[in-house]
């Protein structure tokens, strides 16, 4: 599962709409102030909105330095009257099926069964006319308008998209329970009727072809009443609306079933019960349908880690939280509650073989997980000592050293000096890359997001910093996740020509011994710029010999040569 695209429009300094193109590795560059950042907030807002139900946010679930300052701030401009747009698509193509999603695992849905629809395929079948039914892409757009009534923002659309085609929405005014159920697509492929192609060629030889999907028909027959009257000849079918409960304006409640509108009054009792059934089969798949992309998206986004472009440096007395704390990432002091619970040891020796193996990052250090008994005065212990020790206190002497409790430290080995030395009393550098080196090797897949991953880091390791990245994208061997999806900002021109070089031996077949290969299909390269229209993200592209197709713009690295030449 991996976010493969972001739409942006009418947030921050962006205006007319963006579209950025995301890979395994994903890297912005720009000057400052350019709006790199845009992106990473944009991620953040939605978050917010999914996970909280917060459309005017100002601190955020990521944590560190991250305040959005609320709608106002956020709109482009500051002006009021804009709709903020924002469009995620997550491609789903590694996937073997998922709770959120049940029709990619084959699931079906009672009464009704909509056997006429490609949505029951099941795992391990070929069918040929159904393989479809596989989802492979889901997407998600969200508006968010002004309510002057309101002085507040509010969800104003909410529409959903399967393999890129989109599916239907929800629109609503400011006012809470005027939501609707709208803009349906029938001609969608999931929504046509599964005939092989040879019933179809006889079906279409006898005319008897209707437009109308088994979906189509089932909403037209339950919701007469609560939609529109189909029987009106000017009513288009793209106006067929359905009453729908929501939390704020279009915002469903995502966990649970959608809470329709589905009533008909001259339908009598008895009648009333026999359909009930269909109903609920209706619901449920028009929940999935609906709700399933958003909640997909939702636990992508919940799954997020995000590093700051300012890491903390663990203090002498440093006490890791013992509690899981993901906002504790955005400083970078997450990583080290990482490491001083990773009891087995298996991550710090991961992080050891990077910081230290010549190969790699080179960094003449290495971590090491440092004990001592500490000895609380005044205590027994302490006074057995004041007074001196005799030969009948060795017995009790030994008890009470057992009791005392150990205190944890981690510590950095200097291999050129030979000696220990904390964390703050080495260089800033390496203190600042711990946390990108443990957040990229920890089993966690998702987004992995990082500000400035080559702070005051020496060249020579900003390369192997490439490396590090293209491990982290990988899948993990024992496949317990399938890789991350880096989103990395950075002004190091380092990291980029070791992701180059790594193409261009990959093609030639040329990696050194041990190293992971990357393809120009993992990568992509964003220049951000502005102007007076506000931002623009203009992919680079780069070949299989790992070489740009396009020029930098504005003279981007040319330092080096105005400094050279």
């Amino acid at each position: 599962m991996r976010l493969d695209r972001i739409e942006i429009e009418n947030f921050k300094a962006i205006s007319e709409r963006q579209t950025i193109e995301l890979k395994p590795i994903t890297l912005l560059f720009g000057p400052n102030s350019a709006g790199k950042s845009t992106i990473l907030q944009a991620l953040h807002y939605v978050r917010e909105i999914l996970e909280r139900g917060n459309i005017d946010p100002d601190v955020t679930i990521a944590g560190g330095l991250i305040d959005l300052g609320g709608f106002a701030i956020l709109v482009h401009s500051h002006e009021l009257h804009r709709v903020v747009r924002l469009r995620l698509s997550l491609d789903l193509s590694d996937e073997q099926g998922t709770d959120e999603l049940p029709l990619n695992s084959g699931l079906s849905f009672g009464e009704p069964e909509f056997s006429e629809l490609p949505l029951r395929y099941l795992l391990g079948e070929h069918d040929e006319y159904r393989d479809s039914a596989i989802v492979q892409h889901v997407g998600l757009e969200i508006e968010i308008a002004w309510s002057e009534l309101e002085r507040a923002p509010y969800v104003a659309r909410f529409a959903v998209e399967l393999d890129n085609a989109p599916l239907a929405a929800i629109v609503s005014p400011p006012q809470t329970g005027r939501a609707q159920l709208t803009e349906f697509n029938f001609f969608h492929p999931l929504l046509q009727r599964a005939i092989s192609p040879d019933e179809k060629a006889e079906i279409e030889a006898l005319g008897q072809l209707t437009s109308l999907s088994p979906l189509e028909d089932e909403i037209w027959s339950l919701a007469r009443e609560a939609a529109a009257d189909r029987s009106t000849a000017d009513t288009p079918d793209d106006k067929l609306r359905i009453g729908v409960g929501t939390v704020i304006g279009s915002l469903p409640r995502l966990d649970g079933d959608l809470v329709l509108d589905i009533r008909d009054p001259d339908v009598k009792k008895a009648e009333l019960e026999e359909r009930t059934p269909r109903v609920n089969g209706l619901r449920r798949l028009l929940s999935e349908m609906l709700l399933g992309p958003a909640r997909l998206i939702r636990n992508h986004l919940s799954e997020m880690t995000y590093i700051g472009p300012l890491r903390e440096i663990p203090s002498r007395s440093y006490r890791p939280q013992v509690t899981p704390d993901e906002t504790r990432w955005a400083s970078g002091l997450a990583a080290w509650d990482l490491l001083y619970t990773d009891r087995k040891g298996e991550l710090m020796k991961d992080v050891n073989d990077w910081l230290s193996d010549e190969t790699r990052l080179r960094t003449g250090h290495r971590l090491e997980r440092v004990e001592f008994k500490e000895v609380p005065v005044p205590s027994l212990f302490h006074q057995m000592f004041e007074r001196g020790l005799s030969e009948d206190d060795l017995g009790e002497l030994q008890e009470l050293y057992l009791s005392l409790q150990v205190r944890t430290e981690i510590a950095l080995r200097d291999f050129q000096k030979g000696i220990l030395v904390a964390p703050g009393d080495v260089g800033v550098g390496i203190s600042q890359m711990v946390p990108v080196v443990v957040a990229a090797l920890r089993q966690r897949g998702g987004i992995l997001a990082i500000e400035q991953p080559e702070l005051h880091i020496h060249p020579a390791i900003q390369v192997g910093i490439g490396d590090l990245f293209i491990r982290a994208v990988r899948a993990d061997p024992d496949r317990l996740f399938a890789g991350k999806n880096l989103l990395i900002e950075t002004h190091s021109e380092h990291i980029m020509l070791r992701l180059l070089r790594r193409i261009r031996e990959s093609t030639e077949n040329e990696l050194p011994p041990g190293v992971d290969g990357l393809s120009v299909e993992d990568l992509s390269v964003i220049y951000v710029e502005g102007d007076d229209q506000g931002v623009r993200f203009r992919p680079l592209k780069v070949d299989k010999d790992g070489e740009f197709r396009d020029q930098w713009p504005q003279g981007f690295f040319e330092e080096r040569a105005g400094e050279l030449f």
